[in-house]
C-alpha cells in the first residue's frame, strides 16, 4: 500500500542530490531518520546559502512527498513523535514517525 509514497520520497529533490533520509517500517509505522553527511554543514554551499541546516529542510521535503502521495492514495495517518524509537548511528538521528490508521 505505501509503494507510491516511498517512490515519491525516492524521487523527492534534496540539496546535492545527497538525499539524506532513511525510513525504516516497524509494524504500522514508517520511522523516519536523518543520516547527516559528515562535513556537509561546513561545505561551501551551506556558508553561501547562510542557511544553518539544509539537510533538515530536506527532510521536510521528503515527508511532505511522503504524506502528499498517501494521501493521494487513499492511506490515512498522522505525523507523531515516537519516544521508543531508536538513534541508528552517530550520523543518523530519528526525527519523526507516519502513523498509519
Amino acid at each position: 500500500a505505501y509503494a507510491t509514497p516511498l517512490e515519491m520520497v525516492r524521487l523527492a529533490p534534496s540539496a546535492s542530490n545527497k538525499q539524506p533520509w532513511r525510513i525504516l517500517r516497524q509494524g504500522r509505522n514508517w520511522h523516519f531518520y536523518l543520516q547527516r553527511t559528515k562535513g556537509y554543514r561546513e561545505m561551501a554551499m551551506g556558508r553561501f546559502t547562510g542557511i544553518a541546516d539544509i539537510q533538515r529542510i530536506d527532510m521536510g521535503i521528503a515527508m511532505c512527498h511522503f504524506e502528499l502521495a498517501a494521501k493521494d492514495s487513499g492511506l490515512c495517518g498522522k505525523w507523531v513523535m515516537d519516544t521508543k524509537a531508536r538513534q541508528l548511528d552517530i550520523l543518523t538521528n530519528y526525527v519523526v514517525t507516519w502513523s498509519s490508521e
